[in-house]
């Protein structure tokens, strides 16, 4: 599939890869629309696109709000080829905190609310936007970004089952639905250099984060484009994990 002139729906996409995804997909010459939580950064997408972008605003863990938002994006004549589920949350806390002083177990809300975000939103979305392909007799591609810790990772229970379920979900679907022309993959980034990881970390935990890492150093923004542009543009590539880590294991 060809990136110019694809049709790509993009959750998340106000900030962080979702923007750079957004903004990378349209100096390709694809149009794009995105569903985002925040109407300010919903706004903002709008003013600066000169009409390339569409941005709706949508909390894609609620089903309603998903349903409606999609029911308006179809009959706008917006015919999804390219799915890219990005929208979630790093969330990071350990089983059992033996330092507090009052409920010392993972916090149950938090639990649900990274899966939400993260697994969720995932099913919630591609369920009904792969239900529009099948209707339309339209072949299409789902990107969903995974993360490196999605193998498990210390002090990550939450999001690392989230991302365990969205790899789970993405080779399920890619052996139900391949015979109707549908392909589904996913992108687990390791750790970026972005402003983010430089806000979680000290510059001596970024230090020696990246003497793990066989490269030597944090991967970029960039990388995680190339990677769904190859997902995008080879269409014998389906129910795989993109591992864009730098060589790093957890």
């Amino acid at each position: 599939m060809k990136i110019a002139g694809s049709n790509v729906l993009v959750t998340g996409g106000g900030r962080g890869i979702g923007r750079y995804l957004v903004d990378r997909l349209a100096t390709d010459s694809a149009n794009v629309c995105v569903l985002e939580k925040d109407e300010l950064l919903c706004a903002e997408l709008l003013k600066t696109s000169d009409g390339q972008i569409k941005a709706l605003p949508c909390d894609v863990t609620d089903s309603t709000a998903v349903d409606a938002a999609l029911k308006s994006i179809f009959e706008a004549g917006f015919e999804p080829d390219v799915l890219i589920n990005n929208a979630g949350i790093i969330h990071s806390e350990p089983l059992v905190n033996m330092l507090s002083r009052d409920d010392r177990v993972h916090s149950r809300e938090s639990w649900r609310q990274v899966m939400a975000a993260n697994l969720d939103s995932v099913f919630l979305v591609t369920s009904r936007v792969v239900d529009h392909m099948l209707a339309k007799r339209s072949k299409g591609v789902v990107i969903s970004i995974s993360s490196i810790s999605a193998k498990g990772n210390p002090g990550q229970s939450a999001y690392s089952a989230a991302k365990a379920g969205v790899n789970a979900l993405t080779h399920t679907w890619a052996k139900e639905l391949g015979a109707l022309g549908l392909r589904f993959a996913a992108i687990a980034p390791g750790f970026l250099d972005t402003p983010s990881t430089h806000t979680a970390l000290s510059e001596a935990a970024v230090t020696r984060l990246q003497q793990q890492i066989p490269l030597r150093r944090l991967g970029d923004l960039e990388s995680i484009y190339l990677a769904a542009r190859h997902i995008i543009e080879n269409d014998y590539l389906t129910g795989t994990v993109l591992e864009v880590d730098g060589g790093l294991k957890i």
